[in-house]
């Protein structure tokens, strides 16, 4: 890939770096060059001739989802000066994210809360590629950017956070087939690190920080500033990958309730908050005997076979952590990602023990 920009000496410093990040975030091999910009674009948008003076400390990825929605609380209870950063692709992503943010700026009228959104991105066909390729799975690089360009804007000290529970954060794969880049890496501590390691290179005075790494999303719930409003307002937050696909049942856009993060956000909303308020196509998983080879079954019978097996043997926990990338810059933390791991499964067998999965073929 050629990319024009500024300064391409200081790019090419670091190609080595982003050529190491995005072929572990995307599970491709990647080659980027890096050449100048033209004459006369001197900024990619003009300045605006008035700008309110406002450099918050904290700037905070804010996707619509639970997780994002608790990290964006717990910093307004602590009454920091926040600058939330979205990207929004689709109708429904935006809807919620903006959803989200209006009921944050009533329960916190006072605070300086703002919300930055943004739509980046080409139309469909507008970049040709002979493969087709289509997926998402390097979108979190873009939403990094994002946040770290927002950060360097501030011209401080800032804390870039990034909410994330423990258990996605790691994506340990439920079986073999999810290895590569059907199990996306986007928070990942490794990941994470290299960014970090890329934002001192770029001398942008900004951190990435996942204060949650270490805790399930039932333990985020549970643990939030401000449990009374997360009760009231959960429902209005995003958590499925395919919320769209409802329309084939004659619904509309909402929570599948059977893809991966459907599943760990019902079993954390019944540990965290006691019940869950949620509305989902599939709303009761007991209802009756779900097929593994239809979409409705296939990943809660992916949960119940990676319970099976750490049950039958705990240790393989230790070394299941360490599948889905190194952890070796974290070596006084790995007690804690196993201990993740484990609760996070443990969570969600709360939910899908007893629910019927007929087997493929």
């Amino acid at each position: 890939m050629e990319t024009p920009v500024s300064d391409p000496a200081l790019w090419a410093s670091v190609s080595d770096l982003l050529v190491q990040m995005l072929n572990f975030l995307t599970g491709d091999r990647w080659s980027l060059r890096f050449r100048a910009r033209a004459p006369g674009l001197k900024r990619l948008a003009p300045a605006p001739l008035r700008l309110p003076l406002h450099r918050p400390k904290d700037v905070c990825l804010f996707s619509g989802g639970l997780d994002s929605y608790i990290g964006a609380i717990d910093l307004l209870e602590k009454k920091r000066s926040s600058l939330l950063v979205s990207h929004y692709w689709d109708g429904v992503t935006s809807a919620h994210q903006s959803l989200c943010a209006d009921r944050l700026e009533k329960a916190y009228p006072k605070s300086d809360l703002i919300h930055l959104r943004a739509r980046v991105g080409f139309p469909t066909g507008a970049v040709p590629t002979s493969s087709g390729e289509n997926s998402l799975r390097g979108r979190s690089f873009l939403f990094f950017a994002l946040a770290a360009l927002a950060a360097d804007a501030i011209d401080d000290d800032v804390t870039i956070h990034v909410p994330e529970n423990g258990l996605i954060s790691l994506n340990v794969p439920l079986d073999p087939l999810r290895l590569g880049s059907l199990s996306t890496r986007t928070t990942h501590p490794y990941y994470m690190a290299r960014w970090n390691e890329l934002l001192g290179q770029l001398g942008i005075r900004a951190k990435l920080h996942n204060r949650y790494r270490h805790q399930t999303k039932g333990e985020m719930a549970a643990g939030c500033e401000n449990k009374p409003l997360l009760m009231k307002t959960a429902k209005d937050t995003m958590s499925c990958s395919s919320p769209a696909k409802a329309r084939w049942v004659k619904a509309p856009p909402q929570h599948c309730g059977h893809c991966v993060p459907c599943l760990i956000r019902r079993a954390s909303l019944q540990v965290g908050l006691g019940s869950d308020p949620t509305t989902y196509t599939l709303p009761d998983l007991h209802a009756r005997p779900l097929d593994a080879a239809k979409a409705e079954g296939e990943h809660i019978r992916a949960f119940q076979l990676a319970i099976a097996q750490l049950r039958t043997r705990p240790s393989r926990a230790r070394f299941r952590i360490h599948q889905p990338g190194p952890l070796n810059d974290l070596p006084d933390e790995l007690l804690q990602y196993e201990a993740v791991y484990v609760n996070g499964l443990n969570e969600v067998d709360a939910l899908v023990r007893g629910v019927v999965v007929k087997p493929m073929g």
